[in-house]
């Protein structure tokens, strides 16, 4: 009995060893076998991305000779507003850092006539203006939350050089003879300046291996300066200032 007894022991011993060590080792993987998470992907950091966009611009323009078109013509700063497109590729330097290489362009056309001349039989004397450029920018694009937010804003900024183009066509008066003749007068320079910004986009599809089609809008300041130039040089400095939204979609990969 005591032999029986002694053997009972060991066997609920044995086994009460055995199923500790099995409710302890229950929660741990195999040794040899995938983590239970191992199969699930981490959601990876896009590294480039490439942007599409059109907007409108509002000028707001500091010179002598827009003033002088303003009084003399009647033509406003509000009349070069203008519709663009433009394109920026944009290349991750920290998780949530791009920085942002910009092209954009657009131009306006309007008419004007003199306020206090006319033909001599009341015809008005008129000309057109046109106003063009094209900016090439490098600037740094803050991303306020990750990947994985399905609305993310941003802030952007950085320098930006315009290539500026100013045309006038049509009638115009010497006013030494009175004589009205038809001319044309064009200056081109380069402004350079700054820009600011800031906007969000939305995740319309997912890409393979973390990348997206998103949808975005932005609002964006800039400012050049410089001075009038060839034709229009002798009226001093030119300031530009721009504003205005740029709405498109960008691919991140």
């Amino acid at each position: 009995m005591t032999r029986t007894r002694h053997f009972l022991l060991i066997l609920l011993a044995t086994a009460g060893l055995t199923a500790t060590a099995a409710a302890e080792g229950s929660g741990q993987p195999p040794r040899r076998g995938p983590y239970p998470d191992a199969a699930q992907r981490s959601v990876r950091e896009t590294r480039y991305a490439f942007s599409m966009y059109g907007g409108f611009r509002v000028l707001d323009a500091t010179s002598e000779l827009f003033a002088a078109n303003e009084f003399d013509f009647g033509i406003t700063d509000d009349d070069f507003r203008a519709g663009g497109y433009g394109f920026e590729f944009d290349v991750a330097v920290l998780p949530r850092v791009d920085l942002s290489i910009g092209f954009d362009s657009g131009d306006s056309e309007t008419f004007g006539s003199y306020l206090d001349f006319v033909y001599d039989d009341g015809g008005e004397i008129e000309h057109s203006a046109r106003l063009a450029m094209t900016e090439l920018s490098l600037g740094v694009r803050l991303r306020l939350l990750g990947s994985s937010a399905p609305v993310r804003p941003y802030l952007i900024g950085g320098i930006t050089g315009a290539y500026y183009r100013y045309t006038e066509i049509g009638e115009f008066v010497d006013f030494e003879t009175a004589d009205i003749y038809y001319d044309e007068f064009e200056e081109r320079s380069f402004l350079p300046g700054f820009f600011v910004g800031a906007g969000g986009d939305v995740a319309v599809v997912r890409l393979p291996d973390g990348g997206r089609v998103e949808l975005f809008g932005e609002f964006r300041y800039a400012r050049s300066e410089g001075e009038h130039t060839e034709g229009f040089d002798g009226f001093g400095d030119l300031r530009l200032d721009r504003s205005g939204g740029l709405f498109g979609f960008r691919v991140r990969w």
